[in-house]
């Protein structure tokens, strides 16, 4: 069943299905809500101010490209393109006032899917091409699955994320989740978090190939090695995650503040990897015209 109703200006669209229940916003395709067998599962924006400031980026839709990229500039089909920078001297979530701080168009599917969707236009945050972005949300059992769409109108570059905080415990830190990870290992990064091209054994701090305690705070690549990407487990329950892409993203949340707590939700971001327009040795994030984009990702619950 899906309702809609508002979250202060914005449309909110809730879809239930079994045992969980998820919402879903206009303002960015943000969650505002996930619920497992009524309990809140997610780190959520708490008002449409909140949303709107983006701090974190909750649970928001990010695009065009997720994660950073160094210098803030790439070349593509022999011309360089210059994008504002909005971390340090590097562009992270698509740049500033990107898509997770603008409207959407939603359409119901079903009863158990709405779909989110957004026009960029040429040269938005500095990218080339016209672009439609669509992400369905849909809800089944006790999984909440994500599918990414996009086309475009002349090559460019296209790597979009959902950035959910989860917290299966309420008010435990993170850092005393139990964790596993899928990887084949992750990537090397400077002090920006910007990668160097060479990708890591997972040992020590990384090494999640048996289900462990998180322990240290993450703001890491983990490249993946089959679908069933991760497994977490709190107090509250297990989630399991699935993706087709490349690798996941694992973030600790040690930087959140007032009136979220440091170390409060752990983000798992399915994606390419970052800055890969600047390194050929990674998968491609290329989108040609005629070409139709198709990723998901999907959290189950138990």
């Amino acid at each position: 069943m899906v309702t809609k109703d508002l979250f202060g200006p914005y449309d909110r669209y809730t879809i239930f299905s079994g045992d969980l229940e998820v919402s879903v916003i206009t303002l960015g395709a943000t969650v505002t809500a996930l619920k497992y067998k009524g309990a809140e599962r997610a780190v959520c924006y708490q008002n449409a101010e909140d949303a709107i400031a983006g701090h974190g980026f909750l649970c928001k839709g990010v695009g065009r490209y997720a994660n950073r990229i160094g210098g803030a500039a790439f070349t593509l089909e022999g011309r360089r393109y210059e994008l504002p920078p909005n971390e340090h001297l590097n562009q992270l979530h698509g740049g500033p006032n990107s898509v997770d701080k603008r409207v959407w168009d939603a359409e119901i599917l079903s009863d158990s899917a709405v779909r989110f969707s957004i026009v960029s236009p040429d040269g938005d945050n500095g990218y080339p091409g016209t672009l439609k972005m669509t992400f369905t949300y849909s809800v089944v059992g006790s999984a909440l699955r994500v599918d990414f769409g996009g086309e475009t109108d002349r090559t460019t570059v296209y790597a979009p994320t959902v950035h959910p905080y989860f917290n299966l415990g309420g008010e435990e830190s993170v850092l005393d989740a139990k964790l596993w990870v899928n990887a084949a290992g992750h990537l090397e990064v400077n002090d920006e978090l910007i990668p160097s091209g060479k990708v890591l054994p997972c040992d020590g701090k990384f090494d999640f190939a048996e289900m462990r305690p998180v322990r240290e705070d993450l703001d890491d690549c983990f490249v993946l090695s089959g679908e069933h990407a991760c497994t977490l487990q709190m107090s509250g329950g297990t989630m399991e995650v699935f993706t087709d892409f490349p690798a996941i993203q694992i973030y600790t949340g040690a930087k959140l503040h007032a009136p979220y707590k440091p170390n409060q939700g752990i983000a798992i971001e399915p994606e390419f990897y970052p800055d890969s327009p600047n390194h050929p040795n990674f998968p491609s994030t290329v989108l040609h015209p005629g070409e139709k984009f198709a990723k998901y990702v999907e959290y189950r619950f138990s």
